[in-house]
């Protein structure tokens, strides 16, 4: 009976094994598609306007700013606050974020609080912080996509948006998760990873982007896929000792830091108007997707000939590369992205490092960032006038599987902005050549070799994958 038993069970787990693979890898490697190249004269239409709108945007850039803007932005809510985010990394400076939420939340603001489910960052000593957030009242806190061993074909699927919105009036979009190395806080002497986010005020009479990304936030957070944390009664003194430690490494950080929570400038002076700002998404869906992100930033991209993109991942498949050709016909693309020394992503970086000749056969022009810090922004510039800022990555996984948001931006002045912060980045780059190799007089910077070898050794797993990266 034993031996029967075992043999049922290994076959049953077999069987399991089979449908998880089937389902959940897979059937990703065969992509939704639809064919055929955005018209340039709809694109037009969609992302370019006349005069000024009523928007306006100031340019995220750098960890002090990205830290006392957020802050900024929490302090200025009044009635409603929505925090969307893909993860939070390890640092004091989370625990200082969500003590500001909690502090907004205990003078009335209605706060609703969104991560994903899988890989946000909320566990170890974290995972009491959703606790604390979903035990006041004016709190609600929900994750995206938790794992269901019955449904593999979800696992894949990320909450990859990071955004805020205060009031309605006052947003915060980009490629920026939360923790210390993106903030680079007083103290703090490990790498940095340097991202990108805009903020948008609402200034003037008409139709804002800001009910646009609030419309989707409300997608997000209620979709059925979407799971409410809650506070059992056995835990709600740990909620509660977990919320004052909040308040206390806050009240600690204004303290001890106190410039560190204030802008140079405030937001409104700090901005630049704006024609029209429009939001593109992907499909909120937990399967595969298809690319509507990509589409609509590629017509973005058609509006103009010299096209320069940020990207800190890169995958060289075949709907990327014919769009690249097709936009170096019609003029001049570069596109900037981690090196081996500076990415901290080994299977996303060894998948792209073995196959950069790919970027260039197509008349791309690919530049490689040397620096021990690394590159996390997800950007492009379209000749002097557009500009697009926000999650998504230049690879397979952003354009079929993640969630993900971007605001596209018709303003010249916002285009001049990031074109200094684009220019100050390429000066730090080497560039590569159609040998896969970087040019003579690239500045290159040591790598150890271990960290050669590494990536050489992750890249014979990750390249079967690609689809999933």
């Amino acid at each position: 009976m034993r031996r029967v038993i075992k043999r049922a069970s290994l076959s049953v787990l077999v069987l399991y094994l089979v449908y998880v693979l089937t389902a959940g890898v897979f059937s990703y490697a065969f992509v939704p598609g639809g064919g055929g190249s955005p018209d340039e004269s709809l694109a037009q239409a969609a992302f370019l306007a006349q005069g000024e709108g009523p928007d306006r945007a100031v340019l995220v850039e750098t960890p002090h700013d990205a830290f006392s803007r957020r802050i900024e932005l929490i302090r200025s809510a009044d009635d409603t606050l929505d925090f969307c985010c893909h993860t939070a990394k390890a640092g004091e400076t989370v625990d200082c974020l969500f003590g500001e939420i909690y502090l907004a939340a205990e003078r009335g603001v209605k706060v609703r609080i969104l991560f994903d489910a899988k890989v946000g960052g909320m566990s170890g000593p974290r995972a009491d912080i959703p606790l604390a957030m979903a035990a006041h009242p004016n709190i609600e806190y929900r994750e995206f996509n938790p794992l269901n061993p019955l449904t593999p074909w979800k696992w894949n699927v990320v909450l990859h948006d990071k955004f805020l919105i205060a009031d309605g009036d006052v947003a915060m979009l980009g490629g920026r998760n939360i923790g210390d190395e993106y903030f680079d806080p007083p103290g703090y002497s490990s790498p940095v990873t340097n991202d990108r986010d805009v903020m948008v005020l609402r200034t003037g009479p008409g139709d804002s982007v800001i009910d646009e990304l609030t419309a989707y936030m409300n997608t997000l957070f209620n979709h059925p896929d979407t799971r409410a944390v809650t506070v059992p009664e056995r835990r709600r003194d740990a909620a509660q000792r977990r919320a004052q430690q909040l308040l206390d490494t806050l009240a600690h950080w204004r303290g001890e830091y106190p410039e560190y929570f204030i802008p140079a400038t405030d937001a409104l002076t700090a901005s630049v108007a704006t024609a029209k700002i429009s939001l593109i998404s992907n499909p909120v869906t937990t399967d595969k997707k298809e690319p509507s992100l990509a589409r609509a930033a590629y017509s973005a991209l058609l509006t103009g000939t010299d096209v320069r993109i940020q990207s800190p991942y890169c995958t060289a498949n075949s709907r990327t590369l014919s769009a690249l050709e097709t936009l170096s016909q019609r003029g001049e693309v570069r596109i900037l992205t981690n090196s081996t020394a500076s990415s901290p992503n080994p299977p996303a970086y060894s998948n792209y490092v073995t196959q950069r000749e790919k970027f260039v056969a197509t008349g791309t022009r690919l530049f490689e960032y040397q620096s021990e810090n690394s590159i996390h922004g997800k950007s492009a510039l379209v000749d002097d006038r557009l500009s697009i800022v926000g999650s998504f990555n230049l690879d397979d996984r952003s354009m079929f599987i993640d969630t993900e948001s971007a605001l596209v931006i018709d303003s010249p002045a916002f285009n001049r902005l990031l074109s200094a912060e684009f220019d100050a980045l390429f000066h730090q780059c080497a560039e590569v050549g159609a040998d896969n190799r970087y040019l003579p007089g690239s500045a290159e910077i040591q790598v150890p070799w271990t960290k050669r070898l590494l990536m050489w050794i992750v890249s014979l797993f990750s390249r079967p994958f690609h689809f999933l990266i």
